[in-house]
């Protein structure tokens, strides 16, 4: 049976649904790939932490090189979610990743059930990538990408729409425009030491818990945390 027509028991959390799509081509072979896979260790942790959080945020990572795929399999409650190993090969092909993304976002959301039960949050998105989205051959392109991010933010009425798209990008490949593109809320750039992805991840935990701190409703808007230092906003 689809999830479509799974009822949410009125006395079940709401769930935020977090996705982490992260560029996994060959330029981020070495220190950058073990740099990401320590960051997503850590932002496991610190979401456990936060007794608000922890009972209502689940994850999907999903990696883009060669290929796009959801490597979680689905939406993971945060207590069982284990970083994926990750391994850096091949091009940058970003639109497979948000095809990936609509197809997750239409098979694991529950929608609001008529009768007054809600559903899930909608969904969150971070992307990481540290060069341009290119084709298959490795040559940059915006067409691929660009008509894959139309449909995913304008959805049809009925469809699941999300929340915000927070775009980073790491190193001297990524173009400020290209990640402003990418973005529907802020867009950042940052370095590839490990510090930077530790900064990047405590940047996206704290502002989750912010979200969803007393008082506030992430469907009503993403609550950012203060920038952390070796995360440079892009006007």
């Amino acid at each position: 049976m689809s999830m479509w027509n799974v009822e949410m028991p009125a006395s079940e959390q709401r769930r935020l649904p977090v996705y982490l799509l992260l560029d996994t081509s060959g330029s981020m072979a070495g220190a950058p790939i073990e740099s990401l896979r320590m960051g997503l260790e850590q932002f496991k942790n610190e979401v456990l932490d936060d007794e608000i959080s922890r009972p209502c945020v689940h994850v999907g990572v999903i990696t883009f090189g060669n290929d796009a795929e959801l490597v979680t399999g689905n939406l993971q409650p945060i207590n069982s979610f284990e970083p994926p190993t990750l391994n850096a090969e091949g091009v940058t092909r970003l639109d497979k990743a948000f095809k990936v993304l609509r197809e997750s976002i239409d098979r694991d959301l529950r929608r609001p059930i008529q009768g007054g039960r809600r559903g899930d949050f909608k969904p969150i998105v971070f992307i990481l990538t540290d060069g341009q989205p290119t084709d298959d051959n490795g040559y940059e392109s915006d067409l691929l990408w660009k008509h894959e991010h139309e449909a995913l933010i304008n959805r049809p009425t009925g469809q699941i729409k999300i929340n915000e798209i927070v775009a980073a990008g790491c190193g001297e490949n990524v173009q400020d425009t290209t990640l402003k593109a990418i973005s529907t809320g802020k867009a950042f750039r940052m370095g590839t030491s490990q510090a930077a992805f530790v900064a990047l991840f405590k940047f996206v935990s704290m502002s989750i818990a912010c979200s969803l701190a007393q008082g506030s409703n992430p469907d009503d808007g993403f609550n950012y945390t203060p920038t952390p230092n070796g995360m440079t906003p892009i006007p």
